[in-house]
């Protein structure tokens, strides 16, 4: 007998290996509360922030007058979003991957699928997660921080973005010593670079930040 393929949900906690679940029923919700199926510690959920759902025209998630908010995609959502396959809910610091095995089969492809494709010797797709550089996926994939970090550079178009401006971005609070962004920089230039000691790709401009250059001279 046949049955359905399953959609997936891939759970990304900081600093904690991604954890992959089933979802069979038709309401999961989130939160700081311990009594939530899915279980968020971070200080900025709330004890009922969000809830998953299914209905008869597919998956979609609501959020619950968080205090903090419910991202879908960097995006705040208002009360109710419908989901398709590969979108990133965040609560908190927490990333959900939806994952939908039948979405190709039914013909609802991640927005990104539709678009002219990106050009240049790196590519970043933020609903996959994943990263190219001239052609070749980059594996194993970043870390969360690592990945946010180039995204927001590859986001900018070349433009120079200030420490501060990555503090803001990356960590959910006030960040007092550069160093860990310079460190940051330095792992990801570690994988992005040929040779990270004289980097083509992710540039610093002194005294001002960094910024991603994405088509290389080499």
């Amino acid at each position: 007998m046949h049955t359905n393929p399953v959609p997936m949900l891939r759970i990304r906690h900081p600093d904690i290996s991604e954890v992959q679940i089933e979802w069979h029923r038709e309401l999961i919700s989130i939160g700081r509360d311990q009594q939530n199926d899915i279980v968020i510690t971070h200080p900025l959920a709330s004890r009922r922030h969000a809830t998953l759902e299914h209905d008869a025209h597919g998956y979609l998630v609501r959020d619950l007058k968080s205090t903090n908010g419910t991202f879908v995609n960097g995006q705040v959502i208002s009360d109710v979003m419908r989901l398709n396959s590969q979108d990133v809910i965040l609560v908190g610091a927490t990333e959900i991957v939806f994952v939908d095995p039948e979405a190709t089969q039914k013909g609802e492809l991640p927005n990104f699928s539709v678009r002219k494709p990106p050009e240049g010797d790196i590519i970043i797709d933020d609903g996959a997660k994943t990263v190219h550089i001239k052609g070749v996926l980059l594996d194993p994939p970043l870390t969360v921080k690592e990945f946010q970090l180039l995204h927001l550079l590859y986001r900018r178009n070349g433009n120079v973005v200030s420490k501060e401006d990555i503090a803001k971005d990356i960590w959910d609070y006030e960040v007092y010593d550069f160093n860990a962004i310079d460190a940051l920089v330095y792992r990801v230039r570690q994988r992005i670079e040929v040779d990270p000691a004289q980097p083509k790709f992710l540039v610093t401009v002194r005294g001002f930040g960094y910024k991603l250059i994405i088509n290389s001279d080499s």
